[in-house]
Order: C-alpha cells, then structure tokens, then sequence
C-alpha cells in the first residue's frame, strides 16, 4: 500500500478527478493555480453549494452529513466530501466480521457511513468521478476505523443515483492515482497539451490552448502576458 511522505503537502480529492480527466488540467490547477469558470464548472459549483446549503441533519436512522472535511495521512489526501450518509446500526460488524460501523460524536449508537458525490453532468465512460468518491472513502476508513463496501455519485443531468462498489480493483487504481498526483507535483512539471475531444468542455482550454503550438506555454506566462496587456 502506498504511503505519502510525511513531510509532503496533502493534495485534494478532486486532483485525482483531474488527473485521471487530463494530468496536464491537473498541473495547470494544482500546481500552477490556474482556473477559469464556464457554464460546465459554474453550473456544477452551484450543485455543490445547493447540497453544502442543507448542513446536517437526521432522518429516523439515516444522518446526513454535508460538507463533511476528509484527511488521509497514509495517502496524503484532503478535501471536503458533499454528503456523507450516516446509516443506523445494529452491530459494529457485518456478516464477515468486518468493522463497518463507527460511533459519532453528540450522537448515540452506531452508524454506517455511505458517501455521496454530486456531479453536475452525466455517468462517464472513464472512472474518474468513481475514483474521487472512492478517495473519499479511503479517508473515511482511515478516519473512522471502518470498512466502506459502496457508496453512490449523484449525476445532475440524469437526476439519479449511480452506486458504485469500492471492490479490490477501484481501490488499487485510487491509490495508483494518488501516488501518481504526488509525483506530478512533486516535480513541478506541467505536461505538454495534448488536444483531445475532452478539450472542447474543459474550462481551462484558453489557457492550455492545446491546438495551439504556443500551447506549450505554462498557465504562469499566460497569466503574465494578460496582466501585461491590462497594464499597457
């Protein structure tokens, strides 16, 4: 099993969606700093702060937790999880004998927890969005001493729930893209363009210019050369 570094930074959750989207996205946002909204990401920050907005609450044996701060020491990862349901328990342990369950604090018995990632568009054909929500589930586990079998990704463009199970496979290629995230930013080196169909609906394509031979360019002297012109 991989290990961060204990004197390296932690990354965010989402880096690992960005990274399995495009490495090079990934680097102009998480090492680079740079970001730019359009329609796609402004749509799908108001669905996150929608579910941010409800705060927790109990419904008979489920709690739902949102905006729920995440941390892994083992795999270096932070961020903040959009819901987390907490789910009643009877018994600690599953049918394998597996800790499934974790006490809360201000509240009595045991409960399950079952996250939940909201995604503004539709299911992908790649498994970028289960990966995230599956790094969320390794933070849990980490800090809650527990197993989490599965837990779902809600999809705005369709308006339903995609379960999704953390069997052996997910798990492995989580941790490899985690490792891999590390590594990106660890040698400070953005990734080439590389121009795919995925670059029409990416929000950073006037910075990356993929198309472009100046494309090349890192996201610093873009930002640079706009605030030159600003200057003038």
């Amino acid at each position: 099993m991989p290990t961060n570094p204990p004197d390296e930074p932690p990354v965010m959750l989402s880096a690992l969606q960005h990274y399995l989207f495009c490495p090079r996205q990934c680097a102009l946002i998480h090492l680079e700093g740079a970001w730019s909204e359009n329609f796609l990401t402004a749509s799908g920050r108001q669905l996150h702060e929608r579910v941010d907005r409800r705060g927790g609450e109990t419904r008979r044996d489920v709690h739902l937790a949102t905006a729920l701060r995440l941390v892994s020491n083992r795999l270096g990862l932070t961020g903040v999880a959009d819901m987390v349901e907490f789910h009643r328990q009877e018994s600690e342990f599953d049918a394998e004998g597996r800790c499934v369950a974790a006490k809360l604090p201000g509240r009595g018995g045991l409960w399950r927890p079952f996250p939940v990632e909201y995604k503004r568009g539709a299911p992908k054909s790649h498994r970028a969005d289960e990966v995230q929500l599956c790094a969320q589930a390794l933070c849990l586990e980490e800090m809650l001493k527990v197993v989490i079998a599965e837990g779902a990704l809600f999809y705005g463009a369709t308006r339903r729930r995609k379960d999704v199970v953390f069997d052996p496979e997910l798990r492995m290629q989580t941790e490899d893209v985690a490792a891999k995230v590390h590594a990106l930013l660890r040698a400070g080196i953005t990734p080439p363009p590389v121009l795919t169909k995925g670059c029409r609906a990416c929000s950073l394509v006037d910075v990356c210019r993929p198309g472009d031979v100046g494309g090349r360019a890192s996201a610093r002297r873009w930002i640079a050369n706009q605030v030159d012109e600003v200057c003038r």
